[in-house]
């Protein structure tokens, strides 16, 4: 049997924030420039506005079964059958998660750092580092993740660094040309970037805290960080590249990296990218960590081999990722990717609420 001892608040934040950022950072602002062009950081934070909302509903609904996660009690909302259905499609999904987050920065790797590395090795360091941390207790993983918090603070410096390059100002205007329904439009793929605080389904009742007001405010507090790390990017992106340029490069993060001159380290793009793969590794350990639990109530009464579903998870999705290295492809899943995610973090939790709260059942809490 896993044993799930408690975390604390700050480690709640660290795996909250880690879980969110993730390969995407690289990418950020080019889905968003399509629609709302040099207003994109707009439809950022309007992204992360639509995230706040849907971690209100979590926690709404963790705090009316506060002694159990989802998992648990999800049989008590939609009944046994539905539940083990229920139960089954968040681990599908959790995996699927960590098959598109692993391909895609095994993807990015092997065009920018790592050439002649064979596919099945960078994609079987991801998922072997990943499973062994996962095995472990959720205490044990917010341990490693706090540690992991430092690494990405020293990116979040080279980020700054290189961002103040040779830019101009005139990219940002004029504001708001675009309209309101573009910037509608651009917040759609900004709210796919802010996934990772549905963790707080499976991890609100192994949160220590004094009063429960104490998570959600955790949340808020994570959730607004990461806003205002996706909106720093799209800001130093915007400077550094026009309107057009950025509608042409998948990837500005790294070009500003690779163009950023400095004595102290030669290619900034490797380091970065380097260190940036322990900060994907969290996303990838802490989904295989959900999608293990998830599966192991599949069946109503627990499954007490958490390591050995985790491995078996892991080996999985290896198996399919094997044949991820096609981008076009990866583009094809990706479309479907971003259309479970709105499915399972927002509307099945949205659900999931309407019903407890028209059955008046307020279980714990």
């Amino acid at each position: 049997m896993i044993h799930l001892e408690k975390i604390s608040i700050n480690q709640l934040i660290c795996l909250v924030i880690l879980t969110q950022v993730g390969v995407s950072v690289l990418t950020i602002p080019y889905a968003q420039i399509r629609y709302s062009g040099n207003d994109s950081w707009l439809s950022i934070l309007i992204g992360g506005v639509i995230a706040q909302a849907v971690i209100l509903i979590i926690y709404q609904l963790g705090k009316r079964y506060s002694d159990r996660p989802l998992p648990q009690y999800i049989s008590a909302i939609v009944g046994k059958p539905l539940g083990s259905v229920m139960n089954f499609l968040f681990a599908a999904y959790f995996a699927e998660n960590i098959f598109m987050v692993t391909i895609s920065y095994s993807d990015v790797i092997s065009r920018w750092v790592l050439f002649e590395t064979p596919w099945f090795v960078l994609i079987g360091v991801s998922f072997t580092i990943g499973a062994y941390i996962a095995s472990s207790t959720l205490r044990s993983m917010a341990t490693i993740t706090q540690m992991i918090m430092l690494l990405f603070l020293i990116c979040f410096v080279i980020i700054i660094i290189s961002g103040m390059g040779k830019g101009d100002l005139r990219h940002f205007f004029p504001i708001g040309t675009h309209g309101i329904g573009p910037l509608i439009k651009g917040a759609v793929p900004s709210f796919w970037l802010y996934s990772g605080y549905e963790l707080l389904l499976y991890a609100f009742p192994f949160v220590k805290s004094r009063k429960k007001k104490d998570i959600v405010m955790a949340m808020s507090a994570a959730n607004g960080f990461t806003t205002f790390f996706y909106m720093l990017i799209t800001v130093i992106a915007t400077y550094n590249f026009s309107e057009s340029q950025l509608k042409s490069i998948p990837e500005p993060l790294v070009f500003i990296l690779r163009k950023f001159r400095w004595p102290v380290v030669q290619s900034l793009d490797i380091l970065f990218l380097t260190i940036w793969l322990s900060v994907v590794t969290v996303t990838v350990y802490v989904y295989l960590f959900l999608s293990a639990r998830y599966l192991a109530f599949i069946g109503g009464k627990e499954i007490r081999y958490h390591p050995f579903l985790v491995w078996i998870l892991a080996v999985v999705c290896f198996g399919f990722g094997l044949g991820g290295y096609d981008r076009q492809w990866q583009s094809r899943f990706s479309d479907y990717h971003n259309i479970a995610t709105a499915i399972i973090i927002a509307i099945v939790p949205t659900i999931l609420l309407l019903i407890s709260l028209a059955r008046g059942k307020a279980v714990g809490g």
